[in-house]
């Protein structure tokens, strides 16, 4: 850098720190700057440099060459792939370094502190090392820092004549390593031998290199060292990366770390627009209802991209297509309407696992189901999971999974320490605690709880902006679905025969009085997350037949105690004389039954074969036809048949209610759902006490949160039922 002859006042004030152009006057007067008349408009002055004291001289050297040096580093960071060997020399190739820069500044910062300090106290040797002293002593702590303790006034002697020989601030970066940077002992050859390696396979880098020396062996070729074989593929995967993430990890990893990214605005999509599909393996253990052992289910989730709330679910220990369909048609029921468009993953992981292996999903006969309710379904690209957010909503999710008592972790290296061999104390411990799998229905309830929480906590850092899913969510949600439609095309179906018990579905029994004269197939659909106590039957023609219940959670029959008189509580003994009144109530209509048939076909039909062979046995004459004469104790026993046939007729058709207070129910939502039946469904006229408790149970949060929305459904099923029965007549 060249220093000018003369400088204005202004620019002096820039150069020597100054605030006030006052301040560069009184310096100069006290200096004795010599000076000339500024020519120009305004006119002025301009100090002559050469009059300054010497000290003053190297300030204004020192400020110019720290600007032209960073203008030039400045100008070299823009230029495309400057390669360091295309430099004219080392120290021009310090400026590209920082580091190097900033340490050089330093030098010359401290090589004018003691170029001042000789001026001041004088050159001997004496005084260089009184210098020496005070810098590590701590008098300049910030260039003690940049520096280090380890500058002698002998390295302060070579800065200053390196700085004097080359006229600048350069001369004092560090050029250690500079003089062969870039060059390399490796040829055209040597690389195209080392790329062979590379990008042939996943084999370890020792396992290359090993091969490649043998390689330029054979070749008569100068071998590299491990540590230069080392050195030039770390610089090739920094340079060529997407070649390199290609051939060494494949086209999953190269998407992931080398493609763009479509970055797409959920915030154009609304409530209920799209949504989105996809499962997820559960990182904890629950009970497979069908073999009682634990094990990792999956979940299937509809999510929506417009509020980002998570809407239907299903937990499946075998995936099939069913689940799918009771996952779909919670998500509308939740939802409030049908979506304008289904996102599916229709990769090939997702089709194996949810469709056996099935080669798209017209063969599965699923989208035409989509289609009937007005939904176009779309699809996923095969490695692109980044596009669904349903993905970072499963990431999210693993907090959850991290609470559950049979968390087992999410790989292979952060299973907890119970999983691992022979780590029998973790064991011990986990049981000790009482830790175990969940049920199924235990993994419903846990699922809703959390997606509840995760529906109230504000987003900002995405399309939501501080608002929470359940917000975004309720105001777009629609007015209702027709529900018996959905029920029609999307519950899961089993067909199952009707037994003596009733109907035997996952290990758990069914059970209702119009299956109790039945013995045959019937398709039975459910949804236990919507109604995880009741099944409705239909014959193999579509007639609905019944809604059974759960045995053991309604107490029909079920739950006895082996001893209840005996050794039983008062409720385990009324639970028995239920029991047993249900038993005979069945014996007597049976009964009654038979009489009924006795009296109007088998009795007619048997008078009449013994009038018949009577007369084939004596031909009479024919004469007047009489009736069949009874005696006064015959006529008291049909008549008193009669009586009793009517009362078991009667005692059929009431309706089947007692009071709650006469029952046990395990919780306020099932007397409720008890009252309700034989209100609405059997027409029973409730007790004060029932109708009373009906009426502020209505009015509980409970129920207004999770009941009321299922038991208007009901309600509004009866009435069309009703409406069907009236047009029918």
């Amino acid at each position: 850098m060249t220093r000018k002859d003369v400088y204005t006042t202004t620019e002096l004030m820039g150069i020597l720190g100054v605030a006030f152009a006052s301040s560069v006057i009184r310096r100069a007067d006290r200096e004795q700057w010599e000076e000339t008349t500024r020519s120009g408009r305004g006119g002025g002055r301009k100090w002559l440099v050469s009059s300054m004291p010497d000290a003053t001289q190297r300030a204004i050297q020192l400020a110019e060459e720290r600007r032209a040096l960073e203008e030039e580093a400045a100008h070299n960071a823009t230029l495309p792939d400057v390669a360091a060997s295309q430099l004219p020399s080392p120290a021009r190739q310090a400026i590209l370094d920082d580091k190097r820069r900033y340490k050089a500044l330093a030098k010359a910062d401290l090589l004018g502190l003691y170029l001042d300090w000789q001026a001041k106290y004088g050159a001997t040797v004496k005084q260089k090392q009184a210098f020496v002293l005070a810098y590590q002593g701590g008098a300049w702590g910030k260039l003690l820092a940049e520096l280090g303790p380890g500058v002698s006034w002998k390295s302060l002697e070579r800065w200053k004549l390196e700085r004097k020989e080359s006229g600048g601030v350069l001369a004092l970066a560090d050029k250690r390593g500079l003089a062969h940077r870039g060059r390399s002992m490796l040829t055209e050859r040597h690389q195209t031998i080392i790329l062979g390696q590379i990008l042939d396979g996943d084999r370890q880098i020792s396992t290359c290199a090993r091969i490649i020396q043998e390689r330029c062996k054979a070749e008569h070729l100068p071998v590299p060292s491990d540590a230069t074989i080392r050195r030039w593929i770390a610089g090739y995967s920094r340079t060529c990366f997407s070649d390199w993430t290609l051939w060494r990890k494949g086209e999953k990893a190269w998407n992931d770390n080398c493609a763009i990214s479509i970055l797409r605005d959920w915030s154009l999509v609304g409530v209920g627009d799209v949504v989105i599909a996809d499962g997820h393996t559960l990182n904890f253990e629950s009970i497979d209802p069908d073999t009682g052992k634990p094990k990792r289910m999956t979940l299937l989730l509809f999510f929506d991209g417009g509020s980002r709330y998570p809407l239907g679910w299903e937990v499946m220990a075998t995936e099939n297509v069913a689940c799918i369909s009771s996952a779909f048609r919670r998500a509308c029921i939740r939802l409030g309407k049908f979506p304008r468009v289904v996102y599916l993953d229709n990769g090939k992981a997702f089709r194996a696992r949810f469709f056996d292996g099935c080669k798209d999903f017209e063969q599965a006969g699923f989208l035409g189901l989509y289609r009937d309710l007005g939904c176009e379904v779309i699809h996923a690209w095969p490695y692109h999971g980044q596009s669904k957010p349903v993905e970072r909503f499963f990431g999210t999710m693993h907090e959850l999974e991290e609470l559950t008592p049979s968390y087992t972790g999410w790989d292979i290296a952060h299973k907890p320490a119970r999983l691992h061999r022979n780590e029998q104390l973790h064991r011990r411990l986990h049981d000790k605690l009482g830790r175990r799998p969940l049920t199924l229905e235990e993994t419903h309830e846990w699922l809703a709880y959390w997606f509840e929480m995760y529906a109230s906590r504000p987003q900002c850092g995405t399309h939501l902006r501080g608002r929470t899913p359940g917000d975004v969510f309720e105001a777009g949600r629609g007015p209702g679905v027709d529900v018996e439609r959905l029920t029609l095309l999307m519950l899961q179906k089993e067909i199952r025969t009707i037994s003596k018990d009733g109907i035997r579905l996952e290990g758990r029994l069914f059970w209702h009085e119009a299956l109790f004269n039945r013995r045959h197939p019937v398709l039975v659909r459910y949804d236990w997350q919507l109604s995880p106590h009741t099944v409705l039957v239909y014959d193999l023609d579509g007639n609905r037949i019944c809604e059974a219940r759960d045995r053991h959670h309604y107490g029909i029959a079920a739950g006895i105690h082996p001893a209840a008189r005996v050794l039983g509580t008062d409720a385990q003994r009324r639970d028995l004389t239920e029991a047993l009144a249900l038993k005979k109530q069945q014996e007597r209509g049976a009964k009654a039954g038979i009489r009924r048939m006795t009296e109007t076909i088998i009795l007619p039909e048997a008078r009449q074969r013994q009038v018949t062979g009577l007369q084939k046995a004596i031909p009479v004459p024919a004469l007047e036809e009489k009736a069949p004469t009874l005696t006064a104790t015959e006529k008291a026993a049909i008549e008193a048949a009669k009586a009793a046939g009517a009362q078991a007729r009667a005692e059929l058709d009431a309706p089947a209610y007692k009071p709650s207070l006469f029952k046990r129910f395990p919780d306020e939502a099932a007397r409720y759902d008890y009252l309700f039946t034989a209100r609405h469904e059997r027409g029973a006229e409730l007790v004060p006490e029932d109708a009373a408790f009906m009426e502020y149970f209505e009015n509980t949060p409970q129920f207004q949160r999770n009941f009321q929305t299922l038991y208007e459904d009901r309600l509004e099923l009866l009435h069309f039922r009703r409406q069907g029965h009236i047009a029918t007549a």
